[in-house]
Formats: structure tokens, C-alpha cells, sequence
């Protein structure tokens, strides 16, 4: 694997960082991570229990702490003399007062030191020897945000430290050790959270019965389709909601059969209806067919061919054929029918394909997006619009919304269903289905309606959260930023169309945040059901955003209501980069902090905390030197109720030298290793 290109100013990662820890799946299909025989960080060190910084969490408190180090950045080059505290939560760099330059200020109003353990991607530990020939512990943290941090350590024990908190609280193997479990108790046990509503916001015989569906809260008899309790033990589709929409001229023999005939289970449902307004026009989400090569020859699932008949005439439809959009290259759909897979030959069924490449092609143009930016200098001419070009992220958002206007247009314009898949159905197919909701549906471009259609199209629906994004796991060849893919696509859809969203941008970059912290349990797992076992037990991300502080924050005040149909612009010429994203850890990101920047969300037990002192700056060419002071002896100087430092007192009275670089700003680093293009 290429170590990818760091943007300037930040940490460069040194030879290919490893996955930490290597999973073994355990009885209950959860990996169980292997363990060093170092032994996992269990508890906190003794003398750390007082420790704290501003900006805790509700039952989080520093555990561990590297005392002296130093963060290496590539440009301008230097090394930036510090210490790292561990809580379950998080990875911090403190830097010491005066010892980060005046051009690398833009890094702490970026939180760049600021590293949550859930977007910890990979680890590597080595020993090298320098130029001089002095042996470097040296440690490479690179993360899910594109982020990459390189620490110098003082000895292998503050290494073994910085992987084994990683492993044991970033990747335990066990969804119960994570943090989201601990700052929900917490939050319980200081009284600040009652009944989570977060868990309920969505309902979906509501939101079926607000589309003009039969159901048993408002019965509409007209309506060709009806809510099934089919599901509803997770016994048909292990991955589907409970509650699905299917067409009320099916038994449920024949679905049974349909389900059996698709990939996983995954027969076509109902994911949106246009009510009488557009005789109950609909939109509908499967996994691919199975029939494999056999189909060639005329080997068919008679119920399969019949549910898509009944979807095609469940409004009236019957002198148009029903639009089935594979949403794979054409190449990819033939590979995976030798496979045994397979797509919709069938009589009155039109396919065309989407073109929409796999979890893997996302994840390496995500890479090479993120090259791009590490390359940009805005002080030279440099490559930009080239490397973004070569990245082909925007040629594959553009496949995706044109798939999204194909659907838009045949629902509303002709009053037609619609029925897509890709493989499986919970990535390209989920991006698509969503997209074309929010185009349909004014609804779901209000705060509320947004964050409800996520938890359905996607949460509920069954995208793999846990193994798309590695939630409390090492990554596999699975990982894949497809969730992020898609937040640009909305992004798009408000540049396009900007008083059309109650919501604003920033909501976008928060969420593509807080689906790797492990924070909340929101996105843990791969579906409704493996999900339903943490609802009691963390908080959902949703009822954060909607409580009146959070809430306004991320309101467009632009924002006009009115029932309003949106057919987004396929054209490249009209995208617009999404810069707070890509360059909020990126110098250029300092301008755009400000639109960006969301308020505190920290409780008031650490609101109320001091602001922890700083130590003088030392000398950047090496590590500051450790304290020589013990608990004990820090423990009485200090006043009755005054929270312990980090510091010690002889660090704070030090003189303070200004700090020095390893290298004026218009020499060339002769040490530097020329970057290489991150390609996954």
C-alpha cells in the first residue's frame, strides 16, 4: 500500500502503515481483536487520575500520557515538541505554550491534534536510524479524515503505549468496549439524558402513511401497495428494515420465493411513493437476481418476473415498460452474472445501466482526492485541476446524480415506477435511492426529514456502517468512504439549489465526522437488527442534533418552503469542490473554519474545567525532556481543589526560547522523501 501525500503544514507518514491488531471473529460474528503481549491498556496509570484538559466528554478522563515527544511536520519541516494524553475516547497533542509556529497556528483551530480513536485507521511503530546514525522511535498514526500524524518518542515503552491504546479503544473486537457505551452511562448517571428520542425519530408506519400507503394507521385501500409485517422477525432479509412495502397483489409465498431468488435476500421494497398526486408513482430498491448464466437459456424465477410485473402495473402504468436501473458499469453486471449473479432480462422491462463503479474504485479515487489536496501550495502553480481530474471523484459523482435524474424524471415527469439495484443493495443503490428522495420529497429537505431519511435509506436499509467504515475494527479490503461519496453528492444538490434545504452545509461535514468517532451508536453495526442490541445502550446522533442549540446551528437561513421538484444538473461545469471538507485539515481550510465551525458539544462538567497550563518551548530538533516531578510531590503543591497539570511547575517558570525550524522556509529539505500518490 503507498503511504498517501500529507497536505503542507501537516505530519508525514514514513514507510506503509499497517491495520492494528489483526481480527479473529469471535463467536458472535464480531471480530475479537489479538492482543500484544505488552497487554491491552485496561486502566488508568497511577498519578493520571486527576489529569484533565478542556473539552472532556461526559465519562471521559485521561488514562494515559506520553510526557515528551514530538510531532514531525513535513512543511515547513520541523518537529513540534508536545505531549500526548489518552483517554477511551481520543488521542490529544498539547502543545507547549509558544511551541508551535505562527504558521502552524491554523492546525490547532483545525483540531488537527485532536484524534478520536475511532478515526484511527492504521498504526506502525519502527526503530530508524538517522543520518547521523542515532537511533528514532518513531510512530505513524494515519486516519479515516486523511489526517496523518508521525510522533518521535523518547523510549519503546511510550510506543508500545501509543499502539496499545489504539488497539484496546479503537479496535477492541467487542462493540461493548467501545466509548459510545461509557458516555452514555455517564450521561445517565449525571441526569442530562432521559428517554433517547434520537431511537424514535424515524417511524416508518408514519412516513409510509404520510406517502398515501395502506396502513393500519391511516388504511388507503386505493393504494396498489401495502406495509408487511413480513420481515418483521428479520426472518426473510436479515438486512431489510422490519417494516417493508410490498405490492398488495403478491402472496407472501411468492415473496418468500422472490426473496429466495435475490442476492441475500434483498427483494425489491418500496423505498418511496408519490401518493394519488402521482397515482401512487414509486421508487424501489433491491439487490441483484441470481440467476447466473443459466438465465441464458431461459432459466428464470417465474416470481421474480412477477413481482416486477406487479410493480409495473401497481399504478396504472400498463402501456409503459418498467425502468430498471442497474446501477453498475455493464462490465461489472456481466462479471458478477458468470458469478451468479444476474439483472432483469424480462419481458416489459427496460434495463439501462448506471455506471456507478464498486466500493473499491470509491475508495481509491477518495485517496487520490485526498493526494490532490496534499499537493496543493498556495504559493506555486502546482497541479490541482489535474489531480483532481486524474482522482476521477466528480466523474463518479457524476455518474451517480445522472442516475439520480434518470429516476427523478421517469417518477415524476411519466407518473412511472422505478426499480434500481447493484449488487447487493446497500451502497450504490442506497446513494442513488436517497439522492432521488431528496429531489422528489420537500420533506426530507427539512432538518428532521433529512436526518430520517438517512436512518431509513440507510441505517435501516442495511448499508454496512461497521464494515464500510471499520467502526471498532482494523479496516479490511471492504472499507470504503461510500457514506462520504454521497454527503458530497448532497452537497452538490445545495450548491444547485440553495434555498431549496432547511439544512446547511455544516451539518454534511458533522456527519462525515461522527459516523467514524464511535461516539455515538448511530452507525454502529450493518443493519436495523444487529443495531436494535445498542439502542438502550448509547446515544443516537440524531437526538444531539436537534436539541434548540445544536439545532439552529445548522439551519439555512436561506431556506424557502415550498413543495418544489429538483432535477440536479449532470454537467461537471456546475460542481463545485467541497473545500470545507477537503481542506479542513489543509492551511486553505483556515478561511472556511468559521462557516464550518460547530458549537460546543461538550458537557458542563467539562465546560466548567480550567484550561491546563502550558510548558515553555523547547528546542524543536528534539523531544523535550520528562518532567522530574512524581504524583506524590505534584499532588502537594497544589491547591485544595485546583485540577492537577499536566505540567510541572519547573516547566511553567522555565524561560521560554523562541522556537527554531530545522530549515528556513525557501531551502530545500534534503531529508524530505518525495511524496507518492496515495492510489489505495
Amino acid at each position: 500500500t503507498a503511504s498517501t501525500p500529507v497536505a503542507p503544514g501537516t505530519p508525514t507518514a514514513v514507510g506503509t502503515a499497517v491495520s492494528p491488531g489483526t481480527a479473529q471473529a469471535s463467536a458472535t460474528g464480531y471480530p475479537r481483536q489479538e492482543k500484544r503481549a505488552t497487554g491491552a491498556v485496561s486502566s488508568e496509570t497511577p498519578g493520571l487520575a486527576e489529569m484533565t484538559f478542556p473539552g472532556l466528554l461526559a465519562g471521559e478522563k485521561v488514562v494515559q500520557a506520553v510526557k515528551s515527544c514530538a510531532l514531525q511536520v513535513q512543511s515547513p519541516f520541523c518537529e513540534v515538541p508536545g505531549r500526548i494524553c489518552i483517554t477511551p475516547f481520543r488521542l490529544k497533542f498539547m502543545t507547549p505554550k509558544g511551541g508551535l509556529r505562527k504558521d502552524l497556528q491554523w492546525m490547532r483551530g483545525a483540531k488537527y491534534f485532536d484524534v478520536p480513536f475511532g478515526l484511527v485507521e492504521t498504526i506502525k511503530d519502527e526503530k530508524l536510524v538517522t543520518v547521523t546514525g542515532a537511533t528514532e522511535l518513531r510512530v505513524t498514526i494515519t486516519c479515516k479524515d486523511l489526517r496523518c500524524l508521525v510522533f518521535i518518542l523518547r523510549s519503546e515503552q511510550d510506543s508500545r503505549l501509543l499502539v496499545d491504546s489504539v488497539e484496546s479503544f479503537g479496535t477492541p473486537g467487542n462493540p461493548a468496549m467501545l466509548f459510545a457505551f461509557k458516555f452514555a452511562d455517564a450521561l445517565r448517571k449525571d441526569g442530562q439524558e432521559e428517554h433517547d428520542s434520537g431511537w424514535d425519530l424515524y417511524d416508518p408506519e408514519q412516513d409510509y402513511a404520510r406517502m398515501g400507503i395502506d396502513t393500519q394507521l391511516i388504511p388507503n385501500p386505493q393504494c396498489p401497495w401495502r406495509v408487511s409485517d413480513l420481515n418483521k422477525e428479520y426472518k426473510l432479509c436479515s438486512s431489510y428494515p422490519a417494516s417493508i412495502v410490498l405490492p398488495r397483489r403478491m402472496p407472501d409465498q411468492a415473496l418468500r420465493d422472490v426473496a429466495a431468488f435475490r442476492k441475500r435476500g434483498r427483494l425489491p421494497a418500496m423505498s418511496w411513493c408519490g401518493g394519488p398526486e402521482l397515482s401512487f408513482a414509486s421508487l424501489w430498491r433491491c439487490s441483484q437476481t441470481t440467476e447466473g448464466l443459466s438465465g441464458l437459456i431461459g432459466t428464470k424465477c417465474v416470481e421474480d418476473q412477477s413481482m416486477l410485473n406487479a410493480i409495473r402495473l401497481g399504478n396504472g402504468s400498463s402501456d409503459r415498460d418498467l425502468l430498471c436501473i442497474d446501477l453498475r458499469p455493464k462490465v461489472s453486471a456481466w462479471v458478477n452474472k458468470a458469478g451468479g449473479g444476474g439483472f432483469e432480462s424480462y419481458p416489459q422491462c427496460r434495463m439501462i445501466w448506471g455506471g456507478i463503479d464498486n466500493i473499491h474504485v470509491v475508495r481509491d479515487a477518495w485517496r487520490a482526492m485526498g493526494s490532490a489536496v496534499a499537493r496543493l501550495v498556495d504559493t506555486q502553480v502546482g497541479s490541482w485541476m489535474k489531480d483532481v481530474a486524474s482522482s476521477g471523484w466528480y466523474d463518479y459523482i457524476g455518474a451517480i446524480l445522472s442516475c439520480t435524474l434518470k429516476v427523478v424524471t421517469e417518477i415524476l415527469n411519466f407518473k412511472a415506477n422505478v426499480v434500481i439495484h447493484c449488487s447487493d443493495g446497500w451502497d450504490r443503490t442506497a446513494q442513488v435511492s436517497s439522492l432521488a428522495m431528496l429531489c422528489m420529497d420537500p420533506h426530507y429537505r427539512t432538518q428532521v426529514g433529512f436526518l430520517k431519511l438517512i436512518q431509513k435509506e440507510w441505517c435501516s436499509f442495511g448499508h454496512r456502517f461497521r464494515t464500510r467504515l471499520a467502526i471498532g475494527d482494523a479496516p479490511t479490503s471492504e472499507y470504503s468512504p461510500v457514506i462520504i461519496q454521497w454527503l458530497e453528492c448532497v452537497f452538490q444538490l445545495l450548491q444547485q439549489f440553495p434555498d431549496a434545504f432547511e439544512f446547511s452545509t455544516s451539518i454534511l461535514v458533522r456527519l462525515a465526522e461522527e459516523v467514524f468517532t464511535n461516539r455515538y451508536g448511530t452507525f454502529f453495526f450493518d443493519n436495523e437488527r444487529e443495531r436494535r442490541s445498542v439502542e438502550a445502550h448509547t446515544v443516537s446522533l440524531w437526538s444531539v442534533l436537534l436539541q434548540p442549540e445544536e439545532f439552529d446551528h445548522w439551519r439555512n437561513p436561506g431556506y424557502k418552503a415550498q413543495r418544489v421538484h429538483l432535477y440536479p444538473s449532470v454537467c461537471q461545469a456546475n460542481y463545485v469542490i467541497w473545500e470545507a471538507y477537503w481542506f479542513r485539515f489543509h492551511v486553505r481550510g483556515e478561511s472556511l473554519a468559521e462557516s464550518c465551525s460547530w458549537p460546543s458539544s461538550e458537557s458542563p462538567k467539562s465546560q466548567a474545567m480550567t484550561d491546563v497550563p502550558e510548558a515553555p518551548a523547547q528546542s524543536p530538533t528534539a523531544p523535550p525532556e520528562p518532567a522530574q516531578v512524581s504524583p506524590e510531590s505534584e499532588e502537594l503543591e497544589r491547591e485544595p481543589g485546583e485540577p492537577m497539570s499536566l505540567f510541572s511547575p519547573a516547566e511553567l517558570t522555565a524561560p521560554k526560547p523562541e522556537p527554531t525550524q530545522l530549515f528556513a522556509d525557501d531551502d530545500e529539505d534534503i531529508f524530505a522523501k518525495p511524496n507518492k500518490t496515495g492510489g489505495g
